[in-house]
């Protein structure tokens, strides 16, 4: 438990990141219709959201969280949150996937709210 705030902070920091990014991806490719080719913006979602993967995980085996709760809720947030956001991407510049996403957005903030608020 020595290393919880460590790894709490660096999660936290990445969840930002992640979600920055996306919106930075988001708007650049949907809203003002430019190709997405850096390397940087192309490789960077991934390893930040490993990362994010490997320190939720390492937070929940650290603090043992059943995943029947509030926890269960965030994962299930985050399948959607991706799977929606494939969806905004794969649609283009339609009004579709627009909406998609500022949705995948949406559910963006929903996960950190109950990150934020979240029983323990």
């Amino acid at each position: 438990m020595e290393y919880y705030p460590l790894l709490k902070n660096i999660h936290i920091f990445i969840a930002l990141l992640s979600g920055m990014g996306f919106a930075l991806r988001g708007y650049l490719r949907l809203v003002m219709n430019q190709p997405v080719r850096h390397p940087v913006i192309r490789i960077a979602p991934h390893i930040l959201d490993t990362v994010l993967l490997a320190t939720g995980i390492a937070l929940w085996v650290m603090v043992g969280w059943p995943f029947f709760s509030w926890l269960g809720l965030k994962i299930a947030l985050i399948v959607a949150y991706i799977l929606i956001g494939i969806a905004a991407f794969r649609s283009g510049r339609s009004g579709t996937g627009i909406i998609l996403y500022l949705t995948a957005l949406i559910v963006f903030v929903i996960i950190a709210v109950i990150a934020v608020h979240k029983p323990v």
